[in-house]
């Protein structure tokens, strides 16, 4: 367990070892955070997803950097298909914890598969778009929308939910009741498909309309038949009659049932047709969609990791930064100091993210500047002057100065190096300056005989 106040590894004490904060309020804290995170764990264990996700809110109440819940949060969003809420809960878990955190793993799997990216954002386009069009009274097309919605994200809850709906207003239980059991196997225990299954029981246990009346017809059938009493003489005229009846029952037969019948079969063919043709426009489209975004998906890719390279290993890059402080800390230890002034200029602080080149960065910095180089710098510049390199003498003396334009053993050599070349007015103005501004300088006396 980490302390909540400096981040140290806590002991089994009352109070930080590292800062002395009172930890027995946390320690209860984190533990019920972790008590709901293991229910949740069970939960899931059963594909009890709903429950879990509560469960797991529960926990991240309690303790916000409880990273284990927050990622197994993502892990039940993405199962459920909601990649973005997915996301965004492992984006924070990284945050929390930049380190040995499988959340960065999650990300990077989903994030390189622009595929699944693209996918998952046709899916969600496709259900509000069936949304939009069940509530505008558009259910055949809302329909087909769904249902391939489900097709191309086959865990999108919503999709389930919202397809269920609409089967069960359309009274097509059978297949809202086939849906509803899919869905209920993705997460047991999601509340609205264990209401809609209710209803779509509920439903099938009342008989319908037609079922009424089949059960009438063969109660009629099965009666016994009453025999008219009838004379002779009146059999002709009940025979028209019959007739007559006969002809009735024919026409009212064929305007009340048949006509209605043929052109309700006529509707229905014309608009299966209508949807068959849609589906085939729809799907034509979808390729076409697929294509071009997979096009785009290989060309953004290409474009990443160019960029990615030139982040890594361009100019500026973070790795080509990195390069330049082990040099930097080679020519310290090599004593090259004015290798050293040439490349620390070239070093970028604000691309180095790493906490350890970043101490060296700060260590070469200071280094850079310091007593200890500047008389290193020197000791290049005696050796110079000694071989009779006067002007490679006053090349170093003068980085010396670029570093500090108040060291005077540079300002001094600056002047006798143009002496030795015999150019004494070029010389001058050095020795006066340490006469001026140096004059407990140990150069302070031979630079007032050369000015005298």
């Amino acid at each position: 367990m980490i302390c909540y106040q400096c981040g140290s590894v806590l002991g089994s004490g009352r109070h930080c070892l590292h800062c002395g904060a009172n930890i027995t309020v946390y320690r209860r804290i984190v533990r019920t955070s972790n008590a709901y995170y293991n229910a949740a764990l069970e939960q899931a264990h059963v594909r009890n997803l709903t429950a879990a996700a509560a469960s797991l809110e529960k926990a991240l109440e309690y303790d916000k950097k409880n990273t284990k819940a927050r990622n197994l949060l993502g892990l039940i969003f993405y199962e459920l298909g909601e990649i973005t809420e997915a996301l965004i809960q492992w984006v924070i878990s990284k945050d929390f914890q930049p380190h040995d955190n499988p959340a960065g793993y999650y990300l990077s799997e989903i994030q390189g598969d622009k595929r699944l990216l693209e996918s998952m954002n046709q899916a969600v386009k496709k259900y509000n778009q069936a949304l939009e069009n069940a509530r505008h009274d558009g259910v055949d097309l809302a329909i087909i929308q769904l249902r391939s919605v489900i097709g191309m994200s086959p865990n999108y809850l919503k999709a389930y939910q919202l397809l269920s709906l609409l089967y069960i207003n359309e009274g097509e239980l059978s297949k809202a009741g086939k849906l509803i059991k899919r869905g209920l196997q993705i997460d047991k225990g999601n509340v609205t498909l264990l209401r809609y299954s209710r209803e779509t029981k509920g439903r099938i246990g009342h008989r319908t309309r037609k079922e009424a009346l089949a059960d009438m017809t063969r109660e009629l059938a099965g009666a016994d038949v009453i025999v008219p009493q009838y004379t002779e003489n009146s059999r002709v005229k009940q025979l028209l009659i019959g007739a007559g009846i006969g002809a009735a029952v024919l026409l009212a037969a064929y305007f009340f049932l048949i006509r209605p019948s043929i052109s309700r079969s006529s509707s229905n063919v014309i608009n299966q047709n209508a949807i068959s043709y849609y589906e085939k426009i729809e799907d034509k489209d979808a390729r076409i969609e697929a294509l071009s975004s997979r096009l785009e998906s290989i060309q953004e890719d290409i474009e990443y990791n160019e960029r990615q390279i030139a982040i890594y290993t361009g100019e500026d890059g973070s790795l080509t930064n990195y390069n330049r402080i082990i040099t930097a800390l080679n020519q310290i230890r090599n004593k090259e100091y004015t290798e050293l002034l040439d490349l620390f200029p070239t070093i970028n602080p604000d691309v180095i993210t790493e906490d350890s080149f970043a101490e060296a960065y700060a260590y070469v910095e200071k280094f850079v500047g310091s007593d200890a180089m500047l008389s290193g710098i020197m000791e290049g510049a005696l050796s110079s002057f000694s071989a009779y390199k006067y002007k490679e003498c006053r090349e170093i003396c003068q980085k010396c100065l670029d570093i500090n334009p108040n060291y005077a053993q540079a300002i001094y050599y600056m002047g006798l190096s143009f002496e030795a070349e015999g150019n004494d007015s070029a010389a001058a103005p050095y020795f006066r300056e340490i006469v001026e501004k140096f004059p407990s300088s140990e150069y302070y006396d031979l630079a007032k005989r050369r000015v005298s």
